[in-house]
């Protein structure tokens, strides 16, 4: 009789209700630390994110409508917004390049503050550039590493730094670096530098320009 007793198995309680919901949370945590690092992957393809915030919207709003109707709970109207809140705020993040890597994708020497670039006169300017200086050449890198310009240094005709004056009488508040160089025709580009160091940053190009564009002028003899 007494063996039989010792065999039996107690009844197990029924777990409350902190304790389900730590167990629920601790399954959330974890799954949460499985899932951002695929998130962030995603998140650099931007036409997968793309599509995946449109399905977060549509499915959003699908909550949002099925709220509306009778029987549905308030998860829904937080799923909902959620889910809406997500696709609208939650933009793509593409891999960016760091600026060493750029340099020795492109075989830069020195890269250098372009300012604000313009190819022409007439062309649209273009801020926050940067100039890969080559051996024998340099590059103008516009924003989203864009590639606007690859010239040839011994291409390169002449080199001058000038102030740009405002028009106002106040005095240049702005230097530019003019370049002229040769493709089918005379062509003219303009970096353009704003600010207290507008001058330093105009010369700190001219010079490191023409200290490299010297060695690709032909030697007379």
């Amino acid at each position: 009789m007494a063996a039989n007793e010792s065999t039996e198995q107690l009844p197990q309680r029924p777990r409350s209700f902190g304790q389900r919901a730590k167990q629920a949370g601790l399954f959330l945590l974890f799954g949460t630390i499985l899932v951002i690092p695929r998130i962030r992957r995603l998140r650099r393809r931007v036409w997968a994110w793309t599509s995946v915030r449109i399905g977060m919207a549509i499915f959003g709003g699908w909550m949002l409508w099925r709220y509306a109707r009778p029987g549905a709970g308030t998860a829904m109207l937080v799923g909902g917004l959620l889910l809406v809140a997500i696709s609208l705020l939650a933009g793509a993040k593409p891999l960016v390049k760091s600026t060493d890597d750029l340099a020795n994708e492109l075989g830069a020497l020195v890269v250098l503050n372009g300012g604000t670039f313009r190819q022409s006169a007439a062309s649209a300017p273009v801020p926050q550039t940067q100039i890969f200086v080559g051996s024998d050449r340099f590059m103008v890198i516009g924003p989203r590493e864009s590639r606007l310009l690859d010239i040839p240094l011994p291409k390169v005709r002449r080199m001058a730094v000038a102030p740009v004056a405002d028009g106002t009488g106040g005095g240049p508040q702005s230097w530019k670096l003019e370049i002229d160089w040769q493709a089918e025709g005379p062509l003219t580009l303009a970096f353009q530098y704003h600010g207290a160091f507008a001058e330093h940053l105009a010369r700190t190009a001219e010079s490191t320009l023409r200290s490299q564009w010297k060695k690709e002028l032909p030697v007379i003899s």
